[in-house]
């Protein structure tokens, strides 16, 4: 079965979003078994029923607490917390819940994002987690590019990825992706070298959404396990000082992709066409362009753990209606602003890395005349915001850090490998997707892991 995920654009019938804000999630997907069989429906409104129809379970499975529970976690995981200091956040906007049938039902990370988020939530974290420093920590990072003005470091990572126990069924054939690393500005093709099983498929160096692919049938519940390596290797760059240079000579010049509306979620809206134009003023060089957009998010937009994206309509507006999003989230609005104002933005994203362990992220990309393609991470320029941090706040205009694996480089792109049903993530794959011949697995029904077997800097 194939999804247009570009339907997601279209608004839902007023009975149909009416259900869905209240979250009766039974009666919506009555109402759209009632519009499924109406013959006037129009393809479409077809595949947008269809598709949220498939995402009606991950509503509740990211929303678990109510109003009880919500608080409860709170207290455990922040001292001295109150119910009158969760009134006063929650009417603040800094918390995410939805209505269940007319109840608050809480995001199961909103507590992580007041933490992450608040400072003076974060001072009072119980157990907090101690910080290492594995000699890598931004603020040296910064420092050291700044002195040698650039830096490479080479990494091996075996990634696998496990079908958890009471999704898996014996004799069952499985469709697995995991991310590995894509050919991009600072990863060569030639500093790549990926190890799977003889029946693993691996995307060309070039893909958009590289990945390892298996379609293997099992009697065990074994993992699939690949191992990688590939160095990352940035180059620094003051690009509101600097004289001009074309700073990754090799990456892949613009393209009209790179200036065009990507249903449904790069979309040039009324509301962003009149932000982007409000926040450029007068400017017409593209270079400050950009700086007036990143300066604009980094400086307004706060960071806010999200729900699985495909449960979020148009992400670039989302981001900029509710001033609240994640690193996709942030990421998408910069691209969108860009592209609106005629500034060639592009999407990068995959993992961090340090020697301890990786995590999810997502940044850009944007061109000028005078350098070429330079990053912009808008998250990382908001933590140093949060910090009062500008040094760390402008490093991420034009640099990023070379701590992270590139292996999506466009969003919304397809697997070589294509998947039968709905995928977990269709934005990007930064943990993987797997699928039997019945059913397409949301998050929670597989386990990827990464293991950092060497991280080394290099000349």
């Amino acid at each position: 079965m194939s999804f247009n995920y570009e339907t997601q654009v279209f608004d839902l019938p007023e009975d149909l979003q009416r259900a869905k804000m209240n979250g009766d999630f039974d009666a919506l997907g009555e109402l759209i078994d009632l519009r499924l069989r109406d013959a006037r429906l129009t393809p479409m409104m077809r595949q947008r029923l269809e598709t949220e129809k498939l995402c009606l379970d991950r509503w509740l499975r990211r929303y678990p607490y109510d109003r009880k529970a919500a608080l409860e976690l709170c207290k455990k995981r922040i001292k001295d917390f109150t119910e009158e200091e969760f009134d006063s956040l929650e009417k603040q906007g800094v918390m995410d819940f939805l209505y269940v049938k007319g109840e608050k039902r809480y995001l199961s990370s909103f507590c992580g994002t007041l933490i992450k988020m608040l400072p003076e939530i974060a001072a009072r974290e119980i157990d907090k987690k101690p910080y290492v420093d594995d000699g890598a920590s931004t603020d040296e990072f910064i420092k050291y590019v700044k002195q040698h003005g650039s830096a490479a470091y080479r990494y091996r990572i075996r990634s696998s990825l496990k079908i958890e126990d009471e999704a898996f069924e014996s004799g069952e054939t499985y469709t697995v992706h995991v991310p590995v690393p894509a050919a991009s500005a600072q990863q060569k093709a030639g500093n790549i070298v990926i190890k799977a099983d003889p029946d693993a498929m691996i995307s060309k160096p070039d893909a958009l959404l590289r990945a390892v692919c298996w379609k293997r049938t099992l009697e065990k519940n074994e993992p699939f396990v690949t191992e990688f390596s590939y160095t990352s290797r940035i180059s620094y760059v003051d690009p509101m000082h600097d004289a001009p240079r074309v700073v990754y000579p090799d990456a892949l010049p613009p393209c009209e992709d790179d200036l065009s509306e990507q249903l449904p979620h790069i979309v040039f809206t009324p509301y962003l066409k009149q932000l982007a134009h409000y926040i450029a003023g007068d400017e017409k060089r593209p270079l400050h362009i950009a700086k007036k957009i990143y300066d604009y998010i980094t400086l307004n937009v706060r960071y806010s753990f999200m729900r699985t994206y495909i449960l979020i309509d148009r992400h670039a507006e989302y981001c900029a209606l509710n001033l609240k999003g994640d690193c996709g989230i942030q990421a998408i609005l910069f691209i969108t602003l860009c592209r609106i104002l005629g500034v060639p933005a592009r999407w990068q994203s995959g993992l961090t890395v340090d020697k301890f362990g990786t995590g999810s992220h997502d940044w850009a990309q944007f061109y000028t005349e005078e350098f070429g393609w330079l990053f912009a991470d808008p998250s990382y320029g908001g933590g140093g915001t949060r910090q009062e941090n500008e040094e760390k706040r402008l490093f991420y205009f034009g640099n990023v850090d070379p701590f992270r694996m590139v292996a999506n480089r466009r969003y919304l792109s397809e697997f070589e490998v294509p998947k039968k049903f709905i995928r977990f993530d269709p934005c990007d794959s930064q943990e993987g997707e797997a699928e039997s011949t019945k059913a397409g697995f949301d998050g929670f029904l597989f386990d990827k892991t990464d293991e950092v077997l060497a991280f080394e800097r290099v000349e």
